[in-house]
């Protein structure tokens, strides 16, 4: 189960769109009754008790994987009490609100939208809502025994809005080129080659670099809006940690080259010397010890420091 949040400030709107008569089951309406119109005249009538919330109304969409389509498409019941379990547990309580479940999808799903002004006047918080739909969402999921929704790699492209369409191409893209870019200028060339264009939001007084931006077909999105996972921080980190790993990796070929050279040439010198008759391996003045060892040797404990001096610099960096 996925519980998807908006916020705004018209109920008429709203309303209509999720009480539609051809996709959509009222099954539940407390503090408002009449036609969609009437009943957003009720909604907007209650936040005249607090002009101080500016976002009045609360919409909320919770969406059931279709593996759960036999329990629910028909469940009126169980889908009601899930989501009267998920407002209890996201403090929407004592206020206005409807729940109507829609029949335009192949996922069973739900609607709800309340009033951020309770019946006191008092204001339904949003405070940290983001974290709070999401752990609500999980605890529930667990607790009925539901399946998690399909993620974005599972969307349905050919049913998406324009809108929505471009967001989900930014989104595969970035998936994608992130993983290999060692730069904002290497995953703004490998977007660029996809139609996409990369821009900095930056701050007028500091002209410092405050979040980033994706066009995709003329449309434009933030990369936190993309995904939480795509805004200006972590997309600087992941590609520090490109940077990072690529720079590691060639460290160690730097240092395992050498060193696989330096190991033959040794047991060539010592095969070489072992049919000479020769005084043996440990002889010094003998010619199984000769320049060719002293010098591997040296190159050996050369690497060996190089080696530690390396470990020592990535412990800081980490």
């Amino acid at each position: 189960m996925i519980g998807k949040q908006t916020k705004g400030t018209s109920f008429s709107g709203c309303v209509c769109y999720v009480l539609r008569e051809d996709k959509s089951k009222l099954l539940e309406a407390v503090g408002v009754e009449g036609t969609p119109e009437q009943m957003a005249e009720l909604f907007e009538l209650q936040t005249l008790l607090n002009a101080k919330v500016k976002n009045t109304v609360g919409h909320t969409s919770l969406n059931f994987s279709p593996e759960d389509g036999e329990r629910l498409h028909y469940d009126d019941a169980l889908m009601l009490q899930i989501a009267h379990d998920y407002m209890t547990k996201m403090g929407i309580t004592d206020t206005q609100y409807i729940i109507a479940r829609h029949t335009d999808r192949e996922h069973p799903h739900c609607h709800i939208v309340f009033n951020r002004v309770d019946n006191d006047g008092k204001t339904i918080s949003d405070k940290n809502d983001f974290y709070r739909n999401e752990n609500v969402c999980k605890m529930l999921t667990a607790k009925y025994r539901l399946h998690f929704a399909n993620g974005k790699e599972n969307i349905k492209e050919e049913r998406l809005r324009p809108y929505d369409k471009a967001k989900h191409e930014v989104y595969k893209a970035l998936k994608e080129e992130l993983l290999n870019a060692r730069n904002w200028e290497e995953l703004k060339d490998a977007l660029s080659h996809r139609d996409i264009e990369l821009k900095f939001k930056v701050s007028r007084t500091t002209r410092e670099i405050q979040g980033v931006k994706f066009e995709y077909g003329g449309i434009s999105f933030s990369g936190s809006k993309v995904s939480r996972e795509f805004s200006y921080m972590n997309i600087d980190y992941q590609l520090e940690r490109n940077a990072f790993e690529d720079d590691f990796n060639n460290r160690q070929t730097a240092i395992r080259q050498p060193r696989e050279k330096t190991v033959q040439t040794v047991l060539q010198n010592r095969s070489e010397d072992s049919f000479g008759g020769g005084l043996g391996l440990f002889s010094i003045n003998g010619s199984s010890y000769n320049a060719t060892d002293a010098e591997a040797d040296r190159e050996m404990a050369e690497i060996l420091r190089k080696k530690k001096k390396a470990k020592r610099k990535r412990g800081m960096r980490l």
